[in-house]
């Protein structure tokens, strides 16, 4: 009997105590995001995975890199795999990871023989740190998003800190990247001799500036959330499979009240158009926010967004474009004040189609309560739009009438957006 009693409360017990493990941090300043990420891997103690979309050998991301040389000096596991096409990355660096025993990887290196895998685009900005911590957002390892002494950033965005089982998954997913067949070795050819030794100077440099920082302990500032999932595509074959896509397909269909998307890129494929229609016809509030033309870095893809403008206010959607002093690079689903996805994922057929993408869903209402005071925020610096004609001040003459010539050059080829 006492053996059935015990049994029993393993079985009450384990469901909490997996929730109690899982928490999480909204990192929506970029200096507290920086931090943070310097910090857990500063304090890791067993192995330390970077999956990046690019890494560039500029301030901010050489001071990464340095922590990076540091701690697979002590002999902690350094794995780094990162977008060959789109990092300012050189075989320079490359080779100094090397000397450290860091294990490096690229992503989508071109080959000839192999020319399909030249469409898809590792587009994740992950960082696992010991299989416990991971920080997944919209930021990459450069000055564009992290403040540095040589230039303002130029992009506002955010990550979220998960400590919990989303750690190990996460650290599965680059182990499964890492071995893929997209994955490529880097090839030792000549170097720049100038150019090495002066990267291997700064890397000293910076290890010598904050090896004997002190560093926060981000666990007392992490809340409690009652489920955390890292979804992943896999890439064992071209295209890749489409698992993360259908988690933000499932967040949509299963939205009852409320449905906040924000995204950088807005052009939802084919079936999120029919689900967003299909929500608001159960009555789902629809609120969609994104840059303006003028703020987007990818002006077809606004244009695209332009002639999309009518389809939203038909239905009864609400339509914000952003218009602060950087480009808005948030990646935010959020459905009914319980459920939020976060990650790299974009709402525009690239990540839908081709990149390979990661996401965290978390499933908690005080979390989507943090993520909605966020949300607003941003709403701050955006321009509600409530007719079609409505014309957004903020847009120059110039870049209204290159939208104008990509709105039609759509509307005359309109298979191109399908690659969007």
């Amino acid at each position: 009997m006492k053996f059935f009693y015990l049994t029993a409360l393993l079985f009450l017990y384990c469901p909490f105590s997996l929730w109690a493990n899982d928490a999480t941090l909204i990192l929506d300043d970029e200096q507290l995001a920086m931090d943070c990420k310097i910090s857990l891997m500063m304090k890791a103690k067993h192995s330390i995975s970077l999956s990046y979309y690019a890494i560039n050998e500029d301030e901010v991301g050489l001071k990464y890199a340095a922590i990076a040389c540091y701690k697979a000096k002590q002999g902690i596991d350094v794995k780094i795999i990162i977008e060959k096409s789109k990092s300012k990355f050189t075989r320079n660096l490359a080779l100094l990871f090397k000397e450290y025993g860091i294990e490096l990887k690229y992503y989508n290196s071109f080959q000839l023989h192999n020319i399909f895998k030249n469409f898809s685009w590792l587009h994740d900005k992950l960082l696992v740190v010991d299989s416990s911590y991971v920080v997944v957002g919209g930021r990459n390892l450069n000055n564009k998003y992290y403040p540095n002494s040589v230039s303002p950033t130029e992009l506002v965005d955010i990550e979220t800190l998960l400590k919990g089982k989303t750690g190990a998954d996460a650290q599965k997913y680059v182990h499964h990247l890492y071995h893929s067949k997209f994955a490529s070795d880097v090839k030792d050819k000549q170097i720049d001799t100038v150019r090495y030794l002066y990267l291997k100077s700064v890397i000293k440099r910076n290890i010598d500036s904050i090896r004997e920082l002190p560093y926060r302990n981000w666990d007392s500032l992490m809340s409690p959330v009652k489920e955390a999932h890292f979804y992943r595509d896999n890439y064992k074959k071209w295209p890749k499979s489409q698992r993360v896509s259908r988690m933000v397909l499932r967040l949509i269909n299963n939205s009852k009240k409320e449905l906040m998307i924000v995204s950088p890129y807005l052009i939802p494929p084919l079936k999120c158009m029919r689900a967003l229609k299909a929500a608001k016809k159960r009555g789902v509030d629809i609120t969609l926010i994104s840059n303006s033309p003028q703020i987007s870095d990818a002006k077809i893809i606004a244009a695209a967004y332009m002639n999309d403008r009518r389809k939203y206010l038909k239905r009864n959607f609400h339509i914000y474009e952003y218009n602060g002093k950087k480009m808005l690079h948030d990646k935010i689903f959020m459905a009914d004040d319980n459920t939020t996805i976060v990650g790299s994922y974009n709402f525009d057929n690239i990540s839908y189609r081709m990149n390979a993408e990661i996401i965290a869903e978390i499933k908690d209402n005080d979390f989507a309560i943090k993520m909605n005071k966020h949300i607003q925020k941003r709403k701050l610096d955006c321009m509600q739009i409530l007719k079609v004609k409505d014309k957004n001040p903020y847009n120059e003459a110039s870049t209204a009438k290159k939208t104008k010539g990509n709105q039609m050059l759509l509307r005359i080829f309109p298979f191109i957006r399908r690659f969007l």
